[in-house]
């Protein structure tokens, strides 16, 4: 799903839940361009449209019959302007705007095959995996430019560790706190901009040219009650860890695309804008795992964490954690919002931190009893 169609999706359930009535041309236009996000080669076409007479004609069009003739000579007129590529987006936007499609298939290549030809296919498993595979594609750079770059920074914090920190007998706990710490002050208070422009939300997440955001968003949060509770939870489950810093580094940063990915995709399954960075995949997945394996393995192991003369259980951390995250994430952002409860939440990196986790400790549980 392209940025245009994500746009209209957008735009209908404006249409729909009449917050368009009565709407300022400019604030209709601004709107689209906040919908776009980070995808500026659509600011000024979506600038033009939302000034279009036949564009708002069309938005309170009621007739399916009138639509489609309204949005074909609306089509008309924007392949005079544009290119065939943001053409596209635009269709695709005003076909999920008003929820008639079609008109983007007469920009189709000659002899593709027609939708009653190739219906029958349509039902067959492999197609349906291979579609859903496809939704894939656009994030993919930020996946392989995220996935490199973690194997990098494993090098230099292997480097580090050998030239810096094993002689200063500093763990790697320690280091990874701080510099968590120290990128959220230096981007909250010295160099603001660099903070949003590191965060990564859905459209900037299937932008190519925005996918070194990929690389920079798992160690930036977006506020400070996040960082500070990530961080505490952070100290408490590693702070005994014997893994270099190579490992925690490699661990954190595989982890925090996983998340990511999974995040993304959620989110643009059920249409949903969100702003996505930080430990908190990371932090859920590691009390996941342990509680997990607690659980497997009550009888032969239980995983407990020292705080001074507490020993506080890890399914105790875990609760208080996702307590405090569904306390974030349940509330609607504005009053806009439509969107539902599981939805704000599957599209959390938590959520799937918690399931990865649990995969993860299901599997080395049964690795261990094959031995």
């Amino acid at each position: 799903m392209g940025i245009g169609r994500e746009i209209g999706n957008q735009l209908h359930q404006w249409v729909n839940s009449g917050e368009l009535n009565n709407l300022p041309r400019q604030a209709l236009v601004n709107r689209l361009i906040d919908a776009a996000g980070a995808s500026r080669r659509l600011h000024g076409p979506l600038q033009d449209l939302g000034r279009q007479p036949l564009f708002l004609q069309l938005l309170g069009e009621q007739q399916q019959a009138k639509a489609r003739a309204t949005m074909q000579a609306l089509t008309a007129e924007l392949g005079e302007i544009y290119s065939q590529d943001i053409l596209t987006e635009l269709v695709q936007l005003l076909e999920a705007a008003i929820g008639v499609p079609g008109v983007s298939q007469a920009t189709a290549r000659p002899g593709s095959p027609s939708a009653a030809d190739s219906g029958w296919i349509a039902h067959h498993w492999f197609v349906k995996h291979w579609r859903l595979a496809r939704t894939l594609r656009p994030i993919t750079p930020g996946l392989a430019l995220g996935a490199s770059s973690a194997l990098v920074l494993a090098w230099f914090g292997a480097e580090l560790d050998r030239l810096v920190f094993v002689p200063l007998n500093w763990s790697a706990c320690v280091v990874l706190l701080l510099f968590l710490a120290a990128a959220h002050l230096l981007t909250s208070k010295l160099i603001k901009p660099w903070r949003t422009a590191g965060l990564l939300d859905r459209a900037s997440a299937v932008a190519p040219r925005q996918a070194w955001r990929w690389v920079t968003a798992p160690w930036l949060h977006a506020s400070d009650k996040e960082v500070l509770l990530n961080a505490v939870v952070l100290a408490v489950v590693l702070f005994n860890t014997a893994l270099p810093l190579r490992e925690v580094v490699l661990r954190y940063a595989l982890t925090s695309l996983a998340c990511l990915a999974l995040a993304v995709q959620a989110s643009r399954w059920c249409h949903i804008r969100r702003i996505w960075g930080g430990a908190s995949g990371v932090v859920a997945s590691l009390l996941s795992l342990d509680s997990t394996l607690s659980l497997l393995r009550w009888q032969e192991q239980t995983f407990d964490f020292e705080v001074g003369p507490l020993r506080i259980p890890v399914w105790v951390l875990l609760w208080s954690w996702v307590t405090i995250q569904m306390v974030w994430s349940l509330p609607r952002r504005h009053t806009g919002d439509r969107t539902s409860a599981w939805q704000r939440v599957v599209s959390s990196c938590w959520f799937w931190g918690l399931a990865l986790g649990a995969i993860w400790g299901v599997a080395l549980w049964l690795l261990g009893l094959s031995h």
